[in-house]
Parts: structure tokens; sequence; C-alpha cells
């Protein structure tokens, strides 16, 4: 359990990191600046600090319903889960290796945010975490070890997952590519949440 000091430290480093982390975040007008913001804020995040904080800001909730659905412990908190950053890490299923973390940019809904994620586990669920600070969402893909259906975790509840899908987003990735995001949907395929960005579409714009 931790201490009164401990938790006044938290604040103080939330407020501090805060208030340098999160930037303005509207969509610009032009596809090199929205490259240039995306790889900002990916980098911006891109350390086991800044991404910690980014989990606590912005996941409570989420660390809530994990705990009530009894996917991880009453203990448990983000600052138990190890963050091994991979700047090659693009994407992240929850059945990937304890402590692997990345962090990736990417638009959503006309804000260009940072993609964070992170793997866990406990004795019973592989987790994977993931957080776009700029859009104030965190969310979590839960994975039974006995190999049953998925769960997608928010600050709102626990739904099975019901489908996934890929599709382009207006980011330059490479000379004729734009990023594409593949998304996990709850059990009516309405609700969908992003778990990874590869540079896989096509576009001469670019």
């Amino acid at each position: 359990m931790q201490g009164d000091n401990k938790r006044l430290d938290r604040r103080s480093v939330l407020k501090t990191i805060g208030a340098t982390a999160v930037v303005g975040t509207g969509l610009t007008t032009t596809t090199g600046t929205v490259v240039a913001e995306s790889d900002r804020l990916a980098r911006n995040y891109g350390n086991e600090r800044r991404l910690r904080v980014a989990f606590e800001q912005h996941g409570e909730g989420v660390r809530q319903q994990l705990v009530d659905a009894g996917f991880v412990s009453k203990g448990f908190d983000f600052d138990e889960v190890s963050l091994g950053i991979d700047p090659d890490v693009t994407g992240l299923e929850p059945t990937a290796e304890d402590r692997l973390a990345g962090v990736t940019g990417t638009v959503e809904e006309g804000t260009v945010t940072a993609l964070g994620m992170a793997s866990t586990s406990s004795d019973t669920h592989d987790i994977g975490l993931y957080v776009q600070p700029e859009r104030d969402e965190a969310y979590a893909l839960v994975e039974p070890k006995n190999g049953d259906k998925r769960f997608i975790v928010t600050d709102s509840g626990v739904t099975p997952q019901g489908c996934s899908y890929t599709s382009c987003v207006e980011e330059c990735c490479s000379e004729n590519y734009k990023k594409q995001n593949t998304y996990n949907c709850d059990q009516n395929c309405t609700d969908c949440y992003v778990y990874s960005t590869d540079c896989a579409c096509s576009d001469d714009v670019c």
C-alpha cells in the first residue's frame, strides 16, 4: 500500500508533466503538419515516465473497471505495470509479452493524438492497455488465458469483442502510403477502438 508522501509526490508529478505534455490537438490543414504533430506526440510520450503519467491521468476509469470485473487484483495500479518501450511497436495484442510497450501517433475523429500501449497480465487474463492522451481516452483489450472471447474495457463498462476492421487515416507515413489503423469493436460492432497502426494504405497524394 502506498504512503501519503508517495501520493502527494505523484500528484505533483502529474500536475507538472500534464502541463507540459498535453498540447493543443486540433487536426491541422496540411498533411505535412499532421505528420509532424503525430511524430512529435509519439516522441513526447516515448519514455516510461510520460507514458505512465498518461495512463494515470486518463485511465483511472479503465483501471477500476478491470478491478470490478475481476480481470486484475483489487490492488492493481499502473505503477506496477512494467513499461519496456520499444520504438518499433506501433500495435499491441493483449497476448504480447508482459512489459512490452510502445507509442505511435495517429488521427482519430479529427484529432491528432498519441497512441500509447502496454502489455500486462494477471493470473487469469492477458491485457493490452491503450491510451490516447489528446482525446482523454483509455481502454483495454482483455483475453482470458483459457482462450475464451476477448473483452473490450472502457471507463463505462466491459463488453465482449464483436468484430474488427481496418481503416486508412489522413496521415502520410512514407512516399505513396498513409497509415492504416486496426480497430476492435464491441459486441454490436458500433463502438470501436484502435489498437494498431501500420504504414499500409496506398495513396498517390503522399
